[in-house]
């Protein structure tokens, strides 16, 4: 078997055990903890695992590989961002919608950083990893996760879908669950990006 053909099989096996531990959390969430998808259960918590993961990795990397740096950082900015955001419920305790000050500080910083100071390199970057095979896989997720579980968790559906016996749990879990596989594919294309870029400049 060629060897690049045994790699892709063994990606696409880690991307199928990962979906399935996904569906797993799902399942003790809602079976055995009965958290209703809530703020506080175990969907949201690895979530919140999942992005912090993705903004470490992401930032750790773009340290590592001066080349890409400023098109990592700017991804584990984004990211930071959607984690500021999945944590609305802690930056409440503040002020109501505080998360979205930290939120612009990062976005903000971060395309100074990428696309007035490093714009060259970033767009490089960016068009080097367009031609990666991982931005496919990353591409169909942030659909999923942006475009796809909103529409979906949309209440009118579920009420019309239950027929008057409308459960906000149901939506719920189905909503979350959608966007937990959706980062958890995410991260997936990055950590298999990150170690082709590794490989790369050994």
């Amino acid at each position: 078997m060629p060897q690049a053909l045994f790699s892709l099989i063994k990606k696409g096996i880690l991307c199928f055990v990962f979906s399935a531990l996904a569906a797993l959390v799902i399942h003790v969430d809602v079976r055995l903890l009965d958290s209703k998808a809530g703020e506080d259960s175990l969907i949201e918590y690895s979530q919140d695992l999942i992005l912090l993961c993705l903004v470490v990795v992401l930032f750790v990397a773009g340290r590592k590989l001066q080349a890409q740096r400023s098109l990592l950082f700017l991804m584990s900015a984004f990211f930071s961002c959607l984690l500021i955001r999945e944590l609305d419920g802690v930056f409440d305790q503040i002020i109501h919608g505080f998360w979205k000050y930290p939120a612009w500080i990062i976005a903000i910083g971060a395309c100074y950083y990428s696309f007035f100071r490093h714009r060259d390199n970033t767009l490089n970057s960016l068009t080097q990893y367009m031609q990666h095979p991982s931005f496919g896989l990353m591409l169909g997720a942030m659909a999923l996760l942006m475009v796809f579980s909103r529409l979906f968790g949309m209440g009118d559906l579920w009420e019309h879908l239950l027929e008057g016996g409308y459960a906000r749990s149901a939506k719920n879990t189905a909503e979350e669950g959608i966007e937990l596989v959706s980062y958890t594919l995410i991260a997936c294309a990055s950590v298999w990006y990150c170690v082709s870029l590794f490989k790369e400049n050994k």
